[in-house]
């Protein structure tokens, strides 16, 4: 049991390590998971330790993680094919909050198996589990069957707020 979150995991979640564990970023991330669950009668609010899912009839569900919460949704992945990278330049003003929920919502989608952030890389393997790598350099970028079109999803979700 982790003594901090009392969540009864011993480190953190790949988001809290790439995208920062503060109050204002859980709340930012929350509300751009709401953003992709638009329509689907969902609601995500950030909660100490992760986060608290809310369905339409008002039952309330703990997730730890942003992985655990797309498992909790039921975006099942899809086995990856050939996989490549794609990257671009973080532009200016994006919303690292929000990258962090579309990456971890495509890896569970299987739109990827990696991404690359300004501060770190995240590696999606052995069914699901994230591993992070630190990395330097002001690029994104994703790793996956079509990453072209991911990347330019990613950026325009990012960048929208």
């Amino acid at each position: 049991m982790c003594g901090a979150c009392g969540s009864g995991r011993a480190a953190a979640p790949w988001e809290d390590v790439l995208a920062g564990a503060g109050p204002a970023q859980r709340a930012a991330r929350a509300g751009a998971a709401g953003r992709l669950l638009t329509g689907r009668r969902l609601r995500v609010t950030p909660w100490r330790g992760g986060y608290l899912l809310t369905t339409a009839t008002g039952a309330a569900r703990p997730v730890a993680s942003l992985d655990e919460l797309w498992a909790a949704v039921g975006r099942d992945g899809v086995p990856p094919g050939e996989q490549r990278w794609a990257r671009a330049p973080a532009p200016a003003g994006w919303d690292l909050q929000a990258a962090t929920v579309w990456i971890s919502a495509a890896a569970r989608a299987g739109t990827l198996t990696a991404a690359a952030l300004p501060d770190g890389v995240v590696e999606f393997r052995d069914g699901g589990a994230a591993h992070v790598a630190p990395s330097t350099g002001p690029e994104v970028g994703v790793l996956g069957p079509e990453p072209e079109a991911a990347l330019a999803d990613l950026l325009h979700f990012a960048t929208q707020g």
